[in-house]
């Protein structure tokens, strides 16, 4: 059975409106909308959640030591790494980030292009030796006390947009409040939708109905023919007293 459906929007002259959705531009609107969304939520998770669910963090890069690689304002995905895989698991090619020295905030990312093993004063078993694929010379032999992470993937020219975000958290909250507000204004203004819908009748039911139609179309003719022969009957017997009266 198929079933074919139709809505549409009345107005208040009684004319017909077509609903949204049978405009291309309002789904492709929507369509946007909606990817849009989508795509927030991946890069949200894929910048916030996951890396927080791996041990590690995102971090945006602010040079060019690493281009073409990285170029500044990339956002660049690590996992979080103990002090003892840095050694067993690192190997040379593997891009980590880390603290230049100890206990300092500013983070680097580069490759590492050399690793030693061996005992050191701070109770570590290596040195991994870094450099950026842009750099001419390499770093400081890099402990694994200064390792942050390593890298697992990054997205192109996103640290910029996350830049400025962060400085101005207030105007960006103002900006979504102000869209909420106005989605739900025109949610409440707008006018409610009638639907129509023209669902055929089943073969069996037409046919069931024919059969019924023709049955009242018969009882009626009955009806009709009894009415016509107690009418006849009523004037024979007018005449019969009429001619009785006249012999009288």
């Amino acid at each position: 059975m198929r079933v074919h459906r139709r809505v549409r929007r009345l107005t208040s002259r009684g004319a017909v409106k077509s609903n949204w959705f049978e405009s291309p531009w309002r789904i492709a609107g929507r369509a946007l909308v909606s990817a849009l969304a989508l795509a927030v939520i991946i890069v949200l998770v894929a910048l916030i959640a996951l890396p927080k669910i791996m041990g590690g963090d995102s971090f945006t890069v602010l040079s060019g030591s690493m281009e073409p690689t990285f170029a500044p304002g990339d956002v660049v995905v690590a996992k979080g790494i103990t002090e003892a895989e840095v050694c067993t698991d690192v190997s040379v090619g593997t891009i980590v980030t880390f603290f230049p020295e100890p206990n300092d905030p500013t983070l680097i990312t580069h490759r590492v292009i050399g690793k030693t093993i061996g005992t050191f004063d701070d109770g570590t078993d290596c040195r991994l030796i870094t450099q950026g694929d842009a750099n001419s010379s390499a770093d400081e032999p890099v402990s694994p006390e200064q390792v942050r992470g390593v890298f697992m993937f990054g997205v192109p020219k996103l640290g910029w947009a996350r830049q400025w975000v962060s400085k101005n958290t207030m105007l960006v909250v103002g900006i979504a409040a102000a869209a909420l507000v106005v989605s739900g204004l025109w949610s409440s203004f707008r006018r409610p939708r009638t639907t129509v819908m023209s669902v055929p009748r089943p073969a069996s039911a037409a046919t069931g109905n024919r059969i019924s139609t023709q049955g009242q179309d018969l009882a009626e003719r009955d009806l009709a023919l009894r009415e016509r022969e107690l009418e006849l009957r009523e004037r024979e017997l007018a005449f019969a007293l009429q001619r009785a009266e006249q012999t009288a």
